[in-house]
């Protein structure tokens, strides 16, 4: 696994890690499983241990097979010099993923980390309609860091007007991005992560 260091929105340092090693909610480490070889009479063993790897002070750790020193980074995208100078098409194809990155990169609705992948947002729309049927309605939903939270029918209808309102402004933004992109005022994809992050 490749990760790197993000100081202020720019790449800092790469580090190969294990496969398998995941990255914390916080963004401030990441740990997995690491092993050694330790050589004995008998011959060689492997011994296998949990380990964690901390990012620097005032750094952040994000996923890239890609992203090299220097290259910018903001809401889960890198950016490279090489993606400087593009075409029309390729800016509004650019902020197309970047709209549907945002929509499926999940919320936070009354503590509760909401997924907002399609099939989460499938699911929601089926809870609320029970939870507009039946005020007494509740469920324990899984939220998207795996733990589980009651939700009433309250909660239910507000954690989906939540995802509503988050998708809305994603195809609002792109709106605007694109409007943006054909006048000729946005130019570069660090111009649309700047109107995306914004």
């Amino acid at each position: 696994m490749r990760i790197c260091e993000i100081t202020a929105g720019v790449v800092t340092n790469v580090i190969d890690l294990p496969a398998g090693y995941t990255i914390a909610p916080d963004r401030k480490s990441a740990s997995g499983k690491a092993s050694y070889e330790v050589q004995g009479p008998e011959g060689s063993e492997l011994v296998a241990y949990d380990a964690s790897y901390q990012a620097s002070a005032g750094t952040i750790l994000a996923a890239s097979d890609e992203a090299l020193p220097g290259w910018s980074y903001a809401d889960g995208l890198f950016v490279g010099p090489e993606t400087q100078g593009l075409s029309k098409a390729e800016l509004t194809a650019r902020a197309a993923d970047r709209r549907w990155r945002q929509e499926v990169g999940g919320i936070t609705v009354a503590g509760v980390p909401v997924a907002t992948d399609d099939r989460a947002k499938l699911m929601i729309t089926g809870a609320r309609v029970a939870a507009m049927a039946d005020p007494d309605w509740s469920t324990v939903w899984h939220g998207a860091d795996g733990q589980t939270y009651p939700v009433d029918a309250a909660a239910m209808v507000a954690i989906s007007d939540a995802v509503q309102a988050h998708v809305n402004s994603g195809f609002a933004t792109f709106a605007a991005v694109k409007a943006a992109i054909e006048a000729g005022t946005i130019t570069t994809a660090a111009d649309i992560d700047a109107a995306f992050a914004g």
